[in-house]
């Protein structure tokens, strides 16, 4: 690397010789002119050189400038060719560093320090500033809680991690997910072909950001086993939230004065009662949940079960959840559709065709356009997860899917 840069200068400079060397000689041919030359005698009416001064110092001094550059050149070739793999090394090197300090500009939000106001898309705001999750503010309209009537709902959409989207998605899946951004959900599309802003040099920068912070994927699947447990705790947190809601709520209904501010208060506590109910009972479903439920709500609920990413027991206005693995981004899974996708009797063997089948499906997935199960053809969107969960652990959740 270091001999490529000497290289590199020292050809620099002795182009920047060179020039100074041709200006040099210009200005003095022009300046030295003289106002009123000498005549000089055509060159072809001049005496001719002597053969003794042509064949002698003019033919030896035109011998050694050609012999000293056909030494430069016979030793800066062999040179140019011991350091050129090194100075592509280097260059493709450089120029990943380059679209990895773009990238990460990208991705900065303020709390980070290469953010820049009139560049950053502040996507750490949601995924966070490591990378690791986050939240994102989101308005749940009517039309998606499926009641013209209702009110939006303001709520906040649990963003993934993206330290780990590669041990889950290919470089095109990522690619086609910044470009187009997940429709419903508050990831919006920055590449131009989805209407954003952003050219794919842009997106492509992005991408060489992500992979360079990536852990490893032994590290993303012990987040992944982690992350089961780690569900059941935000569910009892949901109650003990709920609990002091309800608690807020009653000592303000006590405290009410007027006819209006009581009927106010007790509507408030009605709901409060209402979520610490479905607060309590989704803690309990939990906390009696199978390996492979778990499994599925802290992998799979995020695309197939609508409102996943948003559902709050304790929030009274949010509506319920409902039934796991019934749709969402993805296809239902319940009412034997997976048993129809990949067909097999007894649902929980392993080793029949379609449960082996749909293991393949999880773990590696399919390309765009590809072929799985019964006439499934893959819309690319299905992210591969044998690189982060071990074989049990998609077995388990297989066999919850096929219960469904």
């Amino acid at each position: 690397m270091y001999l490529a840069i000497t290289l590199r200068t020292g050809l620099i400079t002795l182009n920047i010789l060179a020039i100074l060397t041709i200006v040099g000689i210009v200005a003095y041919r022009v300046l030295s002119v003289r106002r009123v030359p000498a005549e000089r005698t055509p060159q072809n009416l001049a005496e001719p050189m002597p053969d003794e001064v042509m064949e002698s110092r003019k033919l030896e001094r035109s011998l050694r400038w050609a012999f000293t550059f056909a030494v430069i050149l016979a030793a800066g070739l062999p040179l140019y060719w011991l350091v050129e793999p090194d100075r592509q090394a280097s260059a493709s090197k450089g120029f990943e560093e380059r679209a990895v300090e773009r990238g990460e500009v990208l991705y900065s939000n303020k709390d980070m320090p290469n953010y820049d106001p009139a560049k950053s898309l502040l996507c750490a705001n949601c995924h966070g500033a490591d990378a690791a999750g986050g939240q994102a503010p989101f308005v749940v309209t009517p039309a998606a809680q499926g009641d013209e009537e209702a009110r939006p709902i303001q709520v906040a959409w649990k963003a993934p991690a993206l330290d780990d989207v590669f041990s889950r998605f290919d470089e095109e899946q990522v690619h086609t997910i910044l470009v187009y951004g997940r429709p419903g959900s508050p990831m919006p599309a920055w590449g131009v072909a989805g209407g954003g802003p952003k050219n794919e040099q842009a997106i492509t920068d992005l991408i060489a950001y992500l992979k360079h912070i990536q852990v490893s994927s032994t590290k993303a699947g012990d987040i992944a086993t982690r992350a089961t447990k780690k569900y059941v705790a935000e569910q009892q947190q949901y109650v003990e939230t709920a609990e002091q809601n309800l608690a807020d709520a009653q000592e303000a209904l006590a405290a009410a004065t007027t006819a209006a501010a009581r009927a106010a208060a007790a509507e408030d506590v009605a709901a409060a009662e209402f979520a610490l109910q479905r607060s309590r009972a989704r803690y309990e479903e939990m906390s009696n949940a199978s390996e492979g439920q778990l499994l599925f709500e802290t992998n799979c609920a995020r695309c197939h079960t609508k409102a996943w990413s948003y559902y709050d027991p304790s929030n009274p206005k949010i509506p319920d959840i409902p039934p796991a693995g019934s749709g969402a981004l993805g296809p239902s899974l319940r009412a034997g559709s997976v048993l129809q996708q990949f067909p097999g009797l007894p649902a929980d063997d392993p080793t029949t065709p379609g449960f082996i089948k749909q293991y393949d499906w999880v773990a590696v997935g399919a390309g765009i356009n590809k072929p799985y199960g019964v006439r499934g053809i893959s819309s690319g969107q299905m992210p591969h997860m044998g690189t982060i969960l071990t074989k049990a652990q998609i077995e388990a959740i297989i066999k919850y899917e096929r219960s469904l």
